[in-house]
C-alpha cells in the first residue's frame, strides 16, 4: 500500500487507513500510528460471545465491535476497543465516537498487548471520561471498573461463563 501522509497522523489519516488494509487494526496515541495484527481466535470469539450477549439484553443499536473511540479533545488519539456500547444508538456511518457517547468499553487483554490493556488503555479511557472498563483475562476472568473521581474503581470479577449466565451488570 502506498499512500500519502501528513505528519502528525490525524483520526481521518487512520481511518483511510483502515479502509485500505483490513488485515490489521489501527490506532492513534498523539499523533502516533499503533499497527497490530488480527486478534487469535479466542480473543474474538470472546468478543463475540460478549457481543451477543449484550444485544440479547437489550443493547441493540448501542454495542458493536472494533469501533473507533476518539480518547482526546484533539484529533490525534484514538483506540479501538474490542467492543463498545454506547449511551444512545449511534450514527450509522460514525466510525470515531466520542468518548462521551460510550458507556462501556471492553478489551480482551492478549499476549503482547497485555501492558497496554492493562494499564495504558485504562488510563486513556478514564482520562476520556468512559463510565465503565472491563478488561477479560486470558484465563477468563471478567474484571469489571466503574470510574470513580476520575479513575477506575474494581467494582466486580467474574468468570467469563458466570457473566454470560446472568443478566448485565449495572450500567447505571
Amino acid at each position: 500500500m502506498t499512500a500519502a501522509l501528513n505528519l502528525p497522523l490525524t483520526l481521518q489519516d487512520v481511518t483511510a487507513l483502515a479502509a485500505a488494509d483490513d488485515q490489521h487494526r489501527f490506532e492513534l496515541i498523539e499523533g502516533n500510528l499503533i499497527v497490530t495484527p488480527p486478534g487469535t481466535w479466542r480473543h474474538n470469539e470472546i468478543g463475540g460471545l460478549l457481543f451477543a450477549w449484550l444485544l440479547s439484553h437489550g443493547f441493540r443499536g448501542r454495542v458493536n465491535a472494533n469501533s473507533g473511540v476518539q480518547t482526546a479533545d484533539d484529533d490525534r488519539s484514538g483506540r479501538v476497543p474490542d467492543l463498545m456500547v454506547t449511551k444512545d444508538p449511534a450514527p450509522p456511518g460514525a466510525v470515531w465516537l466520542e468518548a462521551a457517547a460510550l458507556l462501556l468499553v471492553v478489551e480482551v487483554v492478549s499476549p503482547g498487548s497485555e501492558r497496554t490493556d492493562r494499564w495504558l488503555k485504562p488510563v486513556e479511557y478514564a482520562e476520556a471520561g468512559i463510565e465503565h472498563f472491563w478488561w477479560v483475562e486470558p484465563d477468563d476472568m471478567v474484571l469489571r471498573f466503574q470510574l470513580v473521581d476520575g479513575a477506575y474503581k474494581e467494582i466486580g470479577r467474574e468468570p467469563l461463563d458466570e457473566l454470560l449466565a446472568g443478566e448485565v451488570p449495572e450500567l447505571g
